[in-house]
């Protein structure tokens, strides 16, 4: 892993140190006193029962000494269980507290993960947003902090099969160094072992990893869409699609899982050889009288507890591996290019833009070159042409989801790129063609911007939206759920919902990206009319293909291939060669048609 990996990880480890630290301390503790059960059994089973002399540190045999001696505990053998008792009492009060440490540890990183990680995503640019996936997203935030998470955890266990492995190996030289030496020869093959088969893992990991993303994105955008998916009879299609992408999802996996099934099999051989060989090893030596019977026990049972440990290293390489990808994957988000909303001039905004010879390009494809125009505060402006030709990109420029690549855009005078991007958005209000609802009641997502709604607000928006008959209405009017992403109210209800919610932020330049489409004319008319007549001094961009929504500007701008090629007011425009006229006579003649035929 890079430092910049780590440098995520210790971040996100802020505050949980403690529960580290406690983790250790018990693991420490614990694994010490797992061990001094097998000694006590092999001290009793030779020097208790048996005659020889007691293998124990100088101090603990005064004690036995001053207790009675060997025939004191022989006629009391009770006191042996108590103290074996007592060992095993305390072994499993420092496992419950390095799990309660550890749970805290998990659960604390695990929230901290997922909180940098989303609020990085809310400050990331708009650009980075639309070039991921939001399955994949999804995936990264979830599945892969989990897996981060749990190996965090298990670097606990690290410290758990390193202390274990040294305190076991102590105890185990004091018994017999050869015996110890040879059961040690298994450790060094255990760990190569690992360090192989890690490297394997790591990159199909990666694969698979990948691999759900892609489905994960492909299952949210048929949820996202299901009336298009249904409207144009695209079932099979997607069928078939996603069948592939899990086919390969499946098969990723399947190559993993055999992987692992050899890295587990061989995993578990090699403990088993290592107690055959102990075994082996132990029984000549105790045949050659080098060993005593009670020490064998105890031999024995130490080396059987190192076959958790020793097979545990495997595990953890493994999982390791997992967890590398995974943090790089999470790191992509972490470093995911952001806005600044901190620096700026925090300023009263009157409205008055202009766009100064602005170039802008999207990847290979030129939008822009040296666009200029002017928007005094408090008209209106609107906006035509034909797809493709820019229209929508100003206002992403304006609002700054983009930054122009040379040129300057100002408001009031001032570079909007020296001005509180806060305070920017705050007073540029898009309403977008196909706005985005959250799945709350229609009064909380008007007043979205608001903790505290003011009812007499929200009802002066829809009505000036011309939405608040239809929301009254409803069952539970203000308080009807719009379902996700709308999903309960028509496209028209969603455009003029969308609108009012822009209206109730008290926005200073209002910008309307086609978003009278799902409108009738009449209804159409009467937003234009409460607008001009209730929101006075507000600078207003209108972008519509009708011709009936752009007449009354106070200028209107054509747009075609990027640049300006008229502009002027309707009654201008309308006399003029061009686009625009052209689009005047045909939306003329398509209203006469359909009159002459209703009256036939």
């Amino acid at each position: 892993m890079t430092g910049s990996k780590y440098d995520f990880l210790k971040k996100q480890m802020k505050g949980n140190y403690k529960y580290l630290f406690t983790s250790v301390f018990f693991i420490l503790i614990g694994s010490f006193f797992s061990f001094l059960g097998p000694k006590l059994i092999g001290v009793a089973v030779d020097s208790i029962i048996g005659t020889a002399p007691f293998d124990l540190p100088a101090f603990v045999v005064d004690v036995i000494n001053g207790a009675g001696g060997r025939g004191y505990f022989l006629a009391n053998i009770w006191v042996v269980i108590l103290v074996f008792l007592a060992i095993k009492i305390t072994e499993a009060f420092c496992e419950f507290m390095r799990l309660g440490a550890s749970n805290y540890l998990g659960e604390n990183l695990g929230y901290n993960m997922r909180q940098s990680i989303f609020e990085r995503l809310q400050s990331a640019t708009f650009a980075y947003h639309k070039g991921i996936y939001t399955g994949d997203i999804i995936q990264r935030c979830s599945t892969d902090i989990d897996t981060v998470r749990m190996f965090v955890l298990e670097m606990t266990d690290i410290i758990r099969v390193v202390s274990k492995i040294v305190i076991a190996y102590w105890f185990m030289t004091g018994i017999s160094l050869p015996l110890a030496l040879i059961s040690f020869t298994t450790v060094p093959l255990v760990s190569a072992f690992s360090v192989y088969f890690t490297g394997k893992i790591q990159k199909r990991f990666l694969a698979a990893d990948e691999a759900e993303g892609e489905l994960q994105s492909r299952v949210q955008e048929n949820l996202s869409a299901p009336r298009v998916v249904r409207a144009f009879g695209k079932q099979k299609q997607e069928r078939d699609l996603f069948e592939k992408g899990n086919n390969l999802f499946t098969d990723m996996w399947t190559n993993m899982g055999n992987l692992m099934a050899w890295f587990w099999a061989i995993g578990d051989l090699l403990p088993v050889l290592q107690v055959i060989l102990v075994l082996s090893s132990g029984t000549f030596f105790a045949v050659k009288g080098l060993i005593t019977p009670g020490q064998i026990i105890s031999f024995m049972v130490y080396n059987n507890m190192l076959a958790w440990p020793i097979r545990s290293l495997g595990r953890i390489f493994g999982n390791m591996a997992k967890a590398t990808v995974s943090l790089g994957r999470i790191n992509e988000v972490y470093s995911a290019p952001q806005e600044d909303y901190d620096s700026g001039i925090d300023m009263e905004i009157k409205g008055d833009i202009e766009f100064k010879d602005v170039s802008f390009s999207f990847g290979k494809q030129q939008i822009f070159e040296n666009l200029s125009f002017t928007v005094p505060a408090g008209q209106t402006v609107a906006i035509l042409g034909a797809s493709g030709s820019g229209k929508s990109t100003i206002l992403a420029l304006l609002a700054r989801f983009y930054d122009a690549d040379s040129g300057q855009i100002t408001i009031d005078g001032v570079d909007i790129k020296d001005i509180n991007l806060h305070t920017l958005r705050q007073n540029v209000g898009i309403v977008m063609q196909e706005p985005f609802l959250f799945g709350k009641t229609i009064r909380e997502n008007i007043s979205i911007t608001d903790r505290k709604p003011d009812m007499e607000k929200v009802i002066e928006s829809t009505q000036i939206a011309q939405v608040h008959r239809s929301i009254t209405n409803f069952e539970n009017g203000y308080d009807t759920i719009v379902g996700e992403k709308g999903v309960t109210l028509s496209g028209g209800q969603k455009q003029r919902v969308a609108i009012a919610r822009t209206l109730y932020s008290g926005a200073k330049i209002l910008c309307f990206d086609d978003s009278l489409s799902a409108v009738d004319s009449l209804t159409d008319a009467n937003i234009r009319k409460e607008l001009h007549k209730r929101v006075e001094g507000i600078t207003t961009i209108i972008i519509s293909q009708r011709v009936n929504t752009l007449m009354e500007a106070d200028k209107i701008l054509v747009l075609d291939g990027g640049r300006i090629v008229q502009q002027g007011t309707h009654s201008q425009l309308a006399e003029q060669e061009g686009i625009y006229r052209e689009i005047v006579k045909i939306q003329s003649d398509i209203i006469e048609q359909t009159k002459q035929e209703a009256q036939g």
